[in-house]
């Protein structure tokens, strides 16, 4: 057996990525992406808690991001010059929210259903921020017949949403 030493400084082109291994990851992420629609349509999104960390997440986001739209999310919110700024968020919550780090993929637009055009893979704490934001700002509970019925649709249209 190789010690970690010598895989960590080893040459990377020796590794590849296990497509099993990405097949599993991304069924359990639509899986996840499916149990959070269901809860949206169902219950009051206003009382909904995705962790019992929502409200230390909320302030913690709201005072780091106080004027980010969370109705729509754009890329360029996550990404670039403010990469670092949610490097540091995220790793605000390394010890507390388990596999805080791990891709997780989150609705574009509150108003919207999880699908191919209304999804981008970010960070679970990101997701969690993002998500806990719509519930408490009342956004999610605003859209709830928007994107309930946009769900009743695609699948009686048979199309494709998570």
């Amino acid at each position: 057996m190789v010690d970690l030493e010598t895989q960590l400084s080893d040459n990377s082109d020796k590794y590849i990525n296990d497509p099993s291994i990405e097949l599993a990851w991304a069924l359990k992420a639509a899986e996840r992406a499916t149990i959070h629609m269901n809860l949206l349509m169902s219950v009051d999104t206003k009382l909904l808690k995705l962790t019992k960390h929502d409200k230390e997440i909320y302030q913690k986001f709201r005072e780091i991001f106080p004027e980010m739209n969370v109705e729509e999310v754009i890329e360029a919110q996550l990404k670039g010059d403010i990469k670092p700024v949610w490097n540091e968020f995220c790793e605000s919550f390394k010890t507390d929210v388990e596999d805080y780090n791990l891709g997780t993929i989150m609705r574009i637009r509150a108003d919207g259903v999880y699908n191919e055009q209304n999804t981008i893979i970010v960070p679970k704490i990101i997701y969690l921020a993002i998500e806990t934001a719509r519930n408490i700002e009342g956004i999610n509970s605003k859209h709830k017949e928007k994107y309930t019925e946009e769900y009743k649709r695609s699948h009686a249209d048979g199309e494709k949403t998570l």
